[in-house]
């Protein structure tokens, strides 16, 4: 499955992408980009060892292990050799016992932040390269992460064991499946209904109930009786730097609102100047994603722009590709919410006074 890597997120994951095989490079690694689409990242060889490689960059300390098992099942399902090594590099931390278990049941190693300090200690360069990229990615200290252990150094690499006789095992793509259920629906009133009930189905297999929102209310009504959301979620707090946590801090807002537009075209202002007033600071709503099949017209998109620069209520429009896209991303064991974060970024980068 391609990988989807929009606007700034893009630069940064490719950066550590080549850090990574940068680091393999100089600790002895021949390593070769596939030509096979859609496979691993890359190839690396020592020695009498050979390895498929999958590069995962997230952007928070402790991955959400829901994507780090998509991830390593994925690498797993590219296995067509029993003498091949999996090699999962992943930018956050993970526990050893985890990467243990993950061991026994795959045959996948993990290489975390952690272990790649420890590769590139002899590299200032590489070294510091790395600790700029991952603290820009937390966005927090990176405390023992970057304490290098000699004796777990010199162990890293002579430990990788080839010797596994667990099959591939065939990818779960959830997500592809409901984006195929989404297109099938006919645009306009009569399947608007089934539109919403799939659109939540798909939020809540993007978003977990545990780590990112919760409460999903669905046609919760105001007390005057006067306004009606499609979905409200609360956002989960975390000492995590997360995506909603973020968007917590930075809007004000402890509840998300969600819109679905089954439209035949585009939406216009009108349906954006009523979400505005479902949008209420006081009431620590603040944030809405409108998810309309078509998109928004230009007018649309202004008015979108004026409710932020104005009052500070962001309203996000995503289509039904947008959708579709974090699908693919969370299948692949990537983070769905770089596409959401792009489009804020957008917003917020391109925003003028006038």
């Amino acid at each position: 499955m391609d990988k989807i890597l929009p606007f700034d997120d893009s630069p940064m994951y490719v950066e550590f992408e080549k850090l990574v095989q940068t680091i393999f490079h100089n600790n002895g690694f021949k390593t070769e980009i596939p030509s096979k689409k859609n496979a691993y990242d890359f190839s690396a060889k020592i020695d009498d060892k050979f390895a498929y490689v999958e590069v995962k960059f997230y952007k928070s300390k402790l991955p959400k292990l829901d994507l780090l098992r998509k991830a390593y099942l994925r690498l797993l399902s590219q296995k067509d050799d029993e003498k091949i090594i999996l090699i999962l590099v992943v930018s956050s931390y993970i526990t050893p016992s985890l990467k243990q278990e993950i061991y026994k049941e795959t045959g996948v190693t993990i290489w975390d932040a952690k272990t790649l300090f420890s590769l590139a200690f002899d590299y200032s360069t590489l070294y510091y390269d790395l600790e700029n990229i991952l603290t820009r990615a937390f966005n927090e200290p990176l405390d023992d992460l970057m304490i290098v252990d000699n004796n777990y150094k010199s162990t890293i690499i002579t430990s990788l064991n080839s010797v596994s006789t667990i099959k591939a095992k065939k990818t779960e793509n959830e997500g592809e499946k409901l984006c195929k259920d989404l297109h099938a629906l006919k645009p306009g009133k009569d399947d608007a209904i089934k539109f919403e009930n799939k659109c939540i189905d798909i939020l809540k297999y993007l978003f977990n109930n545990k780590t990112d929102l919760t409460l999903w209310e669905t046609q919760p009504t105001t007390d005057d009786g006067l306004h009606r959301f499609d979905l409200l979620c609360r956002i989960i707090s975390s000492h995590q730097n997360t995506f909603w946590t973020e968007l917590a801090y930075d809007f004000h807002t402890r509840y998300v609102l969600f819109e679905f537009k089954n439209y035949t075209e585009e939406i216009k202002q009108g349906q954006i100047y009523t979400t505005e007033k479902y949008l209420f600071l006081t009431a620590l709503r603040s944030v809405s994603f409108i998810i309309a099949r078509n998109g928004a017209d230009n007018n649309a998109i202004k008015a979108a722009k004026g409710a932020l620069k104005e009052a500070g209520k962001l309203i996000v429009i995503l289509t039904s590709d947008d959708i579709c896209n974090m699908l693919k991303l969370k299948d692949n064991g990537d983070e769905p919410v770089i596409i959401l974060r792009a489009k804020i970024d957008e917003m917020l980068v391109k925003l003028t006074r006038s």
